[in-house]
Protein backbone atom coordinates (compact mmCIF):
# COMPACT_ATOMS: atom_id res chain seq x y z
CA UNK A 1 0.00 0.00 0.00
CA UNK A 2 1.90 3.13 -1.07
CA UNK A 3 1.32 6.77 -1.53
CA UNK A 4 -0.71 6.26 -5.23
CA UNK A 5 -2.60 3.77 -3.22
CA UNK A 6 -3.64 6.22 -0.58
CA UNK A 7 -4.73 8.71 -3.11
CA UNK A 8 -6.53 6.75 -4.89
CA UNK A 9 -8.91 5.89 -1.84
CA UNK A 10 -9.02 9.41 -1.67
CA UNK A 11 -10.07 10.30 -4.77
CA UNK A 12 -12.62 7.23 -4.22
CA UNK A 13 -14.07 9.63 -1.60
CA UNK A 14 -14.79 12.94 -4.24
CA UNK A 15 -16.01 10.47 -6.59
CA UNK A 16 -16.55 6.58 -6.63
CA UNK A 17 -18.46 6.39 -9.87
CA UNK A 18 -15.61 8.18 -11.95
CA UNK A 19 -14.02 6.24 -14.63
CA UNK A 20 -10.52 4.55 -14.52
CA UNK A 21 -9.19 7.46 -16.70
CA UNK A 22 -10.60 9.91 -14.88
CA UNK A 23 -9.37 8.53 -11.64
CA UNK A 24 -5.82 8.13 -13.23
CA UNK A 25 -5.61 11.59 -14.15
CA UNK A 26 -6.36 12.94 -10.41
CA UNK A 27 -3.11 10.43 -9.42
CA UNK A 28 -1.06 10.09 -12.66
CA UNK A 29 -2.05 6.54 -13.41
CA UNK A 30 -3.39 4.62 -16.74
CA UNK A 31 -6.50 3.56 -16.14
CA UNK A 32 -5.32 -0.06 -16.37
CA UNK A 33 -3.51 0.44 -13.18
CA UNK A 34 -5.99 2.39 -11.74
CA UNK A 35 -8.56 -0.79 -12.24
CA UNK A 36 -5.41 -3.28 -10.87
CA UNK A 37 -4.93 -1.07 -7.47
CA UNK A 38 -8.46 -1.41 -6.82
CA UNK A 39 -8.09 -5.20 -7.51
CA UNK A 40 -5.00 -5.49 -5.18
CA UNK A 41 -6.99 -3.74 -2.31
CA UNK A 42 -10.19 -5.48 -2.54
CA UNK A 43 -7.67 -8.75 -2.35
CA UNK A 44 -6.38 -7.75 0.73
CA UNK A 45 -9.26 -6.53 2.57
CA UNK A 46 -8.36 -2.84 2.24
CA UNK A 47 -11.51 -2.19 0.08
CA UNK A 48 -14.89 -3.97 1.23
CA UNK A 49 -17.31 -2.29 -0.98
CA UNK A 50 -19.23 1.01 -1.25
CA UNK A 51 -22.15 2.59 0.27
CA UNK A 52 -24.50 5.04 -0.65
CA UNK A 53 -24.66 7.92 1.40
CA UNK A 54 -27.26 10.84 1.63
CA UNK A 55 -28.19 13.58 3.38
CA UNK A 56 -30.65 12.85 5.79
CA UNK A 57 -32.18 16.17 5.79
CA UNK A 58 -33.92 15.23 2.44
CA UNK A 59 -36.07 13.02 4.33
CA UNK A 60 -36.58 15.36 7.15
CA UNK A 61 -34.20 13.63 9.77
CA UNK A 62 -31.38 14.43 12.50
CA UNK A 63 -28.62 12.68 11.45
CA UNK A 64 -26.64 10.97 14.18
CA UNK A 65 -23.27 9.08 15.15
CA UNK A 66 -23.11 6.93 18.37
CA UNK A 67 -20.25 5.63 19.35
CA UNK A 68 -20.55 2.36 22.12
CA UNK A 69 -17.09 0.94 23.86
CA UNK A 70 -16.94 -2.47 24.29
CA UNK A 71 -16.04 -6.05 22.65
CA UNK A 72 -19.32 -6.55 21.55
CA UNK A 73 -20.20 -9.92 19.56
CA UNK A 74 -21.49 -10.47 16.35
CA UNK A 75 -24.96 -11.38 17.75
CA UNK A 76 -25.20 -8.46 19.36
CA UNK A 77 -23.95 -6.08 16.26
CA UNK A 78 -26.59 -8.07 14.26
CA UNK A 79 -29.26 -7.01 17.12
CA UNK A 80 -28.49 -3.32 17.05
CA UNK A 81 -28.27 -3.41 13.35
CA UNK A 82 -32.34 -4.60 13.57
CA UNK A 83 -33.31 -0.85 15.72
CA UNK A 84 -35.58 1.50 13.39
CA UNK A 85 -33.63 4.03 11.88
CA UNK A 86 -30.67 2.49 11.84
CA UNK A 87 -28.88 3.61 8.40
CA UNK A 88 -25.39 1.74 9.01
CA UNK A 89 -23.75 -0.09 11.71
CA UNK A 90 -19.66 -0.27 11.85
CA UNK A 91 -18.30 -3.19 14.11
CA UNK A 92 -14.54 -2.40 14.53
CA UNK A 93 -11.87 -4.51 14.76
CA UNK A 94 -11.32 -4.06 18.58
CA UNK A 95 -15.56 -4.87 19.06
CA UNK A 96 -16.43 -1.25 19.57
CA UNK A 97 -19.50 -0.36 18.06
CA UNK A 98 -20.50 3.14 15.61
CA UNK A 99 -23.79 3.43 14.39
CA UNK A 100 -25.10 5.82 12.53
CA UNK A 101 -28.86 7.02 12.48
CA UNK A 102 -31.38 9.01 10.29
CA UNK A 103 -33.89 9.77 13.18
CA UNK A 104 -36.97 12.13 14.03
CA UNK A 105 -36.65 10.70 17.35
CA UNK A 106 -33.29 9.98 18.61
CA UNK A 107 -33.97 9.52 22.31
CA UNK A 108 -35.94 6.54 21.39
CA UNK A 109 -33.72 4.88 19.16
CA UNK A 110 -30.72 5.50 21.45
CA UNK A 111 -33.34 4.25 23.94
CA UNK A 112 -33.81 0.73 22.47
CA UNK A 113 -29.69 0.42 21.53
CA UNK A 114 -28.57 0.95 25.18
CA UNK A 115 -31.13 -1.96 26.12
CA UNK A 116 -29.52 -4.36 23.26
CA UNK A 117 -26.26 -2.99 23.67
CA UNK A 118 -26.28 -2.80 27.89
CA UNK A 119 -23.97 0.30 28.31
CA UNK A 120 -24.60 4.26 27.08
CA UNK A 121 -22.76 5.53 23.91
CA UNK A 122 -19.29 7.05 24.63
CA UNK A 123 -19.33 9.74 22.34
CA UNK A 124 -22.91 11.28 20.24
CA UNK A 125 -22.21 13.33 16.62
CA UNK A 126 -24.97 14.96 16.04
CA UNK A 127 -25.94 16.84 12.50
CA UNK A 128 -29.49 18.89 12.58
CA UNK A 129 -32.08 18.55 9.04
CA UNK A 130 -31.77 21.64 7.79
CA UNK A 131 -34.68 22.57 5.88
CA UNK A 132 -33.95 22.19 1.80
CA UNK A 133 -33.99 25.16 -0.42
CA UNK A 134 -36.18 22.74 -2.92
CA UNK A 135 -37.31 19.30 -2.48
CA UNK A 136 -35.59 16.73 -5.07
CA UNK A 137 -37.61 15.83 -8.10
CA UNK A 138 -38.59 12.90 -8.48
CA UNK A 139 -36.49 12.06 -10.99
CA UNK A 140 -33.52 12.87 -8.75
CA UNK A 141 -35.36 10.15 -6.15
CA UNK A 142 -35.49 7.75 -8.71
CA UNK A 143 -32.17 7.61 -9.89
CA UNK A 144 -31.00 7.51 -6.17
CA UNK A 145 -33.31 4.66 -5.85
CA UNK A 146 -31.42 2.82 -8.29
CA UNK A 147 -27.94 3.03 -6.28
CA UNK A 148 -29.05 2.09 -3.00
CA UNK A 149 -28.25 -1.95 -3.45
CA UNK A 150 -25.27 -1.29 -6.04
CA UNK A 151 -23.86 2.44 -5.63
CA UNK A 152 -21.43 1.49 -8.76
CA UNK A 153 -24.21 -0.30 -10.68
CA UNK A 154 -23.14 0.11 -14.70
CA UNK A 155 -24.57 3.22 -16.05
CA UNK A 156 -26.46 1.18 -18.11
CA UNK A 157 -28.13 -0.38 -15.54
CA UNK A 158 -29.79 3.15 -13.96
CA UNK A 159 -31.02 3.90 -17.66
CA UNK A 160 -32.89 0.80 -17.34
CA UNK A 161 -33.90 1.38 -13.96
CA UNK A 162 -35.06 4.87 -14.20
CA UNK A 163 -36.08 4.52 -17.97
CA UNK A 164 -34.60 7.94 -18.70
CA UNK A 165 -32.04 8.91 -21.11
CA UNK A 166 -28.70 8.74 -20.68
CA UNK A 167 -28.50 12.60 -20.77
CA UNK A 168 -30.80 13.26 -18.28
CA UNK A 169 -29.37 10.73 -15.68
CA UNK A 170 -26.08 12.17 -16.35
CA UNK A 171 -27.38 16.06 -15.52
CA UNK A 172 -28.91 14.87 -12.58
CA UNK A 173 -26.34 12.31 -11.12
CA UNK A 174 -23.85 14.75 -11.39
CA UNK A 175 -26.50 17.28 -9.73
CA UNK A 176 -26.82 15.06 -6.57
CA UNK A 177 -23.07 14.35 -6.16
CA UNK A 178 -22.38 17.73 -6.53
CA UNK A 179 -24.71 19.60 -4.19
CA UNK A 180 -23.90 16.59 -1.79
CA UNK A 181 -27.67 15.33 -1.37
CA UNK A 182 -25.65 12.14 -1.63
CA UNK A 183 -22.68 10.53 -1.80
CA UNK A 184 -20.74 7.19 -2.56
CA UNK A 185 -18.27 6.13 0.43
CA UNK A 186 -15.56 3.25 -0.10
CA UNK A 187 -16.27 0.76 2.76
CA UNK A 188 -12.44 -0.15 4.26
CA UNK A 189 -11.20 -2.74 6.13
CA UNK A 190 -8.75 -3.98 7.87
CA UNK A 191 -5.65 -5.34 6.03
CA UNK A 192 -4.68 -8.98 5.81
CA UNK A 193 -0.94 -8.53 4.59
CA UNK A 194 1.46 -6.38 7.61
CA UNK A 195 3.56 -3.49 6.15
CA UNK A 196 2.21 -0.35 4.88
CA UNK A 197 -0.79 0.47 6.42
CA UNK A 198 -4.12 2.60 4.95
CA UNK A 199 -6.48 3.72 8.00
CA UNK A 200 -9.11 6.03 9.42
CA UNK A 201 -8.91 7.62 12.34
CA UNK A 202 -11.23 9.68 14.28
CA UNK A 203 -10.01 12.92 16.19
CA UNK A 204 -12.53 15.04 18.38
CA UNK A 205 -11.27 18.72 19.45
CA UNK A 206 -10.68 21.56 17.91
CA UNK A 207 -7.44 20.92 15.62
CA UNK A 208 -6.92 22.00 12.01
CA UNK A 209 -5.74 19.30 9.28
CA UNK A 210 -2.29 21.36 9.09
CA UNK A 211 -1.69 20.11 12.59
CA UNK A 212 -2.98 16.17 11.89
CA UNK A 213 -0.89 16.00 8.99
CA UNK A 214 1.76 17.61 10.74
CA UNK A 215 2.03 14.50 12.83
CA UNK A 216 0.42 11.58 10.65
CA UNK A 217 2.29 13.03 7.48
CA UNK A 218 0.40 11.53 4.51
CA UNK A 219 -3.27 12.15 5.67
CA UNK A 220 -6.45 13.77 4.37
CA UNK A 221 -9.85 14.70 5.96
CA UNK A 222 -12.48 12.62 4.68
CA UNK A 223 -15.37 13.23 6.79
CA UNK A 224 -16.45 16.08 10.09
CA UNK A 225 -18.80 16.99 12.41
CA UNK A 226 -19.97 19.84 13.89
CA UNK A 227 -21.34 19.22 17.15
CA UNK A 228 -19.18 17.89 18.67
CA UNK A 229 -16.65 19.05 16.27
CA UNK A 230 -14.88 15.54 15.00
CA UNK A 231 -13.09 14.96 12.41
CA UNK A 232 -12.84 11.63 10.56
CA UNK A 233 -9.24 11.23 8.35
CA UNK A 234 -8.17 8.43 6.05
CA UNK A 235 -3.57 8.09 7.24
CA UNK A 236 -1.08 5.97 5.46
CA UNK A 237 1.73 4.68 7.67
CA UNK A 238 4.75 2.25 7.35
CA UNK A 239 4.16 -0.16 9.97
CA UNK A 240 1.68 -0.92 12.91
CA UNK A 241 4.19 0.49 15.36
CA UNK A 242 4.16 3.94 13.39
CA UNK A 243 0.28 4.08 13.41
CA UNK A 244 0.62 3.76 17.15
CA UNK A 245 3.77 6.40 17.95
CA UNK A 246 1.64 8.89 15.96
CA UNK A 247 -1.77 8.50 17.12
CA UNK A 248 -0.36 8.93 21.01
CA UNK A 249 1.82 12.47 19.71
CA UNK A 250 -1.49 13.50 17.71
CA UNK A 251 -3.43 12.79 21.26
CA UNK A 252 -1.16 15.44 23.03
CA UNK A 253 -2.31 18.27 20.73
CA UNK A 254 -3.71 21.04 22.56
CA UNK A 255 -7.51 20.73 21.70
CA UNK A 256 -7.84 17.34 20.71
CA UNK A 257 -9.65 15.41 22.92
CA UNK A 258 -9.50 11.53 21.64
CA UNK A 259 -7.83 10.08 18.55
CA UNK A 260 -9.85 7.07 17.97
CA UNK A 261 -8.58 4.32 14.86
CA UNK A 262 -11.33 3.24 13.40
CA UNK A 263 -10.61 0.16 11.56
CA UNK A 264 -13.80 -1.66 10.20
CA UNK A 265 -14.45 -6.22 11.14
CA UNK A 266 -17.67 -5.74 9.36
CA UNK A 267 -19.86 -2.95 7.96
CA UNK A 268 -23.86 -3.47 8.04
CA UNK A 269 -25.81 -1.35 5.67
CA UNK A 270 -29.21 -0.74 6.06
CA UNK A 271 -30.65 -0.71 2.33
CA UNK A 272 -34.27 -1.70 3.92
CA UNK A 273 -34.27 2.06 5.00
CA UNK A 274 -32.77 3.70 1.97
CA UNK A 275 -34.98 2.57 -0.18
CA UNK A 276 -38.23 3.11 1.94
CA UNK A 277 -37.42 6.50 2.57
CA UNK A 278 -36.90 7.14 -0.95
CA UNK A 279 -39.99 5.92 -1.84
CA UNK A 280 -42.08 7.49 0.34
CA UNK A 281 -40.66 10.69 -0.88
CA UNK A 282 -41.63 9.87 -4.51
CA UNK A 283 -45.17 9.05 -3.59
CA UNK A 284 -45.51 12.51 -2.03
CA UNK A 285 -43.69 14.09 -4.64
CA UNK A 286 -46.45 12.54 -7.29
Amino acid sequence: MDSKDFQLLVNLYDDARRSYSFLGKRVSLSAPAVRDRLIRLKRHGILKGFMLVIDSSIFDRDDVLLFFDGEFSRKSVHAAFEVPDISWVAWKVDGRLHLRLWTKDEREVTDNLISILGVRPSTRAFRSRKKLKKPLSVIDLLIMDSLVDDPKVPFRDILISTGLSAKTVRKHLNNLLWKKSMSIDPILGAPTNSGELIYPIAVAGRVSMEQIVGIMGESAQIHYTIDPPMKHVLCRADSLTDVLTKTRLLEKIKGIKSVTITLDREVLISTNIRHSLIRDEIIKSR
